[in-house]
């Protein structure tokens, strides 16, 4: 296949919700029309029509000068790498890939770290191009991504950020949050699709084996923030690990920084009563590793020093910067600094149910550093530059919540599979294949002549758990039937009657459709479909491929009367394509051609 590359570029990917079943891939949109992320557990390159998957971007926004789209993929498979390309009215992508997150707790996660990357460029490049050889699971980003928050700054950073992508095309995804260069809140919403307007959000790792809180130092420490805060935390109490990034740090290593004195009394009191054990903070462009530390005002405690004194069920604070903004010197170290140091770094952490080790990179070196897999991510790839700290390249911390521990319920991974319908002697018969299925479940079997009025005709009990065994399933409808087309939709219910899954399928009965033709050019950039309308009523037009793949989806309430309702066709290839228009309790079908 000729590469065709679409006039997408500026690529990222995010995790806002359930970190093992879904991701948002971001993109920015220079030219063309009807973008749509082509995905699929297979690699099928720039194919586009062979991926199984498609989803529309559920969100546009025009900020620092590009036009930003954000697809949120959801219902993926924990642990599976997917590949991708998006398709617009200009071509095709390049293939790109993501892995999402494990849902087991006794996986072991890595996690790069850092901030503050606004004024280098070579040093912000080579801190990105850590990420593309060290491969971890994602990326913490704690503020502070350009200097200005101009539009010329963030089109240049996330040109550099493609660095960050494999060479085999993985991308690894990112949680951002706000620093103070950041003029707003919106320039992280805009820029990462983040799903708090007031960028401060939790999310959960691994069914319960690290939370990761990504506060905003600027916003009020004592506003809506810490009343969320306090309550998350609290009923946080059951995962192993508690982790915080946000971009002030509350006791900064350089003379020049403020002391952040509310931040240490409102989120300090916090950190120590529901036991966050690692914070990530930035700002100073240093690097500092503290001993677990507790907040106090007790001046007399022994090592109390700014509010804080050691304690070995308290915090881990570890910063602050050195993404490649300009490094100042730790020339305010505390009593309870473990280790501080002026370089190019970001940390890097190894996390499991036991324990956590936490490196500190230098990047200067970073073109030098061999190329990590998702076989050996926790292995020291050759060359790399690790701080000696006492005498190692790492320092561990043990889990001393442990016996707190209770993993969280795992994802509903169920799917229904390998479905067929067949009509024979005035019967339909359904056959179906489910995987992953849980307890208690049961099908529900519907039948439409619209795909807007369903009808249930069968139940049936599921088998049982499987894991990853498939279950086979049979049904034969023997309702009466008229020639044209049916469709039947079998969702998977729990016990409580909600739909967790479904599958739809269509059968041709005996008798045959003539279709009337419709014939539109892609010169003339749209197809006019009329309709007349009795009453008011919800209208749906759907438009098909010659492989029954929707190219085209429309939905809305149309007033009485005779309308006229314009499709866009200008980013289709020419040929023929089915029609479907369901309103007033029909189904209305038509040929479609489109030529040059």
């Amino acid at each position: 296949m000729t590469d065709i590359f679409a006039r997408t570029g500026r690529y990222r990917c995010m995790i806002r919700d359930e970190p093992s079943t879904t991701i948002t891939i971001g993109w920015e949109q220079m030219t063309g029309q009807n973008p749509m992320v082509y995905y699929s557990t297979s690699d099928y390159g720039q194919n586009y029509s062979n991926y199984s998957n498609q989803a529309y971007p559920q969100r546009t926004v025009h900020a620092k000068g590009m036009h930003n789209h954000f697809a949120r993929l959801s219902r993926l498979r924990p642990n599976t790498l997917y590949y991708f390309v998006i398709k617009d009215s200009d071509g095709v992508s390049k293939r790109y890939s993501f892995k999402t997150l494990p849902d087991e707790h006794q996986s072991r996660l890595s996690i790069i770290g850092g901030g503050d990357s606004r004024n280098h460029k070579t040093a912000r490049q080579n801190a990105n191009r850590i990420v593309a050889r060290c491969r971890p699971h994602f990326v913490l980003f704690a503020g502070d991504m350009t200097g200005g928050d101009s539009s010329r700054e963030w089109q240049e950073w996330l040109d550099d950020w493609q660095m960050t992508i494999g060479r085999d095309g993985r991308m690894t995804a990112v949680l951002a949050a706000r620093g103070n260069h950041e003029k707003s809140d919106a320039s992280i919403v805009d820029m990462f699709d983040v799903s708090n307007d007031m960028v401060y959000y939790g999310l959960t790792f691994a069914r319960g084996l690290m939370r990761v809180y990504t506060l905003n130092s600027m916003q009020s420490s004592s506003s809506s923030q810490l009343a969320w805060l306090d309550q998350d935390l609290r009923e946080s109490q059951n995962v192993a690990w508690r982790m915080a990034q946000y971009h002030h740090p509350m006791r900064p290593h350089n003379s020049r920084k403020h002391e952040q004195e509310y931040m240490r009394i409102h989120w300090g009191k916090l950190f120590h009563r529901y036991k966050m054990q690692l914070a990530l903070e930035c700002d100073s462009h240093l690097s500092k590793i503290t001993w677990p530390l507790r907040a106090t005002t007790n001046k007399s405690e022994a090592g109390y020093d700014e509010g804080f004194v050691r304690d070995p069920t308290g915090t881990v604070f570890v910063g602050e910067g050195g993404w490649g903004a300009p490094l100042r010197d730790a020339d305010d170290t505390k009593r309870w600094t473990r280790a501080s140091g002026s370089f190019n770094q970001v940390k890097w952490f190894f996390v499991d149910l036991n324990k956590v080790e936490i490196r500190t990179i230098k990047t200067e070196n970073a073109k030098s550093v061999a190329y990590l897999s998702d076989n050996n991510r926790f292995y020291m790839p050759q060359y790399i530059d690790l701080w000696n700290i006492d005498g190692a390249d790492y320092i561990t911390l043990y889990n001393q919540n442990k016996s707190n521990f209770v993993p969280k319920k795992a994802q509903i991974l169920m799917e229904i599979a390998s479905s067929s319908a067949r009509f024979e002697n005035n019967e339909v018969t359904l056959k179906w294949k489910s995987i992953y299925e849980i307890d208690r479940v049961k099908f529900k079997v519907q039948i439409s002549t619209n795909k807007v009025f369903w009808k249930t005709v069968g139940i049936l009990p599921g088998a049982g758990p499987s894991a990853n065994k498939q279950r086979k399933y049979e049904y034969v409808d023997r309702t009466e039937k008229h020639g044209g087309k049916y469709y039947y939709r079998i969702a998977a219910i729990d016990d409580a009657g909600k739909e967790f899954v479904q599958e739809h399928l269509e059968v041709r009965t005996l008798g045959s459709e003539t279709l009337d033709l419709m014939e539109g050019s892609i010169n003339a950039g749209q197809l006019y479909v009329p309709l007349t309308l009795t009453e008011p009523t919800r209208v749906i037009i759907e438009l098909f491929d010659t492989k029954r793949r929707p190219v085209f989806v429309r939905e809305f309430n149309a007033p009485v009367g005779e309308q006229s309702f314009p499709l866009n066709i200008k980013h289709l290839e020419k040929g023929f394509y089915l029609l479907e228009i369901s309103c007033n309790g029909s189904l209305l079908k038509k040929s479609v051609k489109i030529t040059d």
